[in-house]
């Protein structure tokens, strides 16, 4: 089975005024960034690195609660004559 991706290698876009401003302020010879394309991959990567953070937070709480809510004591004799007169 082959599966297949469709990335998005290049991107193409349109600034208005403000923001290409902006781009050229932390971009060049005395910016932070030496090209837009950097300064546009260090975002992707920091939103990235955000949203990985998020989930793992909320997957660990959704873990915490789950150990908070349940009782994983040992089963008595009675759990396990229910569960073979279910069977």
């Amino acid at each position: 089975m082959v599966v297949e991706h469709n990335y998005i290698r290049r991107i193409n876009a349109n600034l208005p005024e403000a923001l290409a401003k902006f781009v050229g302020e932390v971009t060049g010879e005395n910016g932070l960034y030496e090209t837009p394309s950097e300064f546009v991959r260090d975002l992707i990567r920091r939103y990235m690195e955000k949203t990985l953070v998020a989930e793992r937070f909320a997957v660990n709480g959704l873990l915490r609660q789950s150990i908070a809510e349940n009782d994983y004591s040992d089963y008595s004799d009675a759990d396990l004559n229910d569960i073979l007169k279910a069977l």
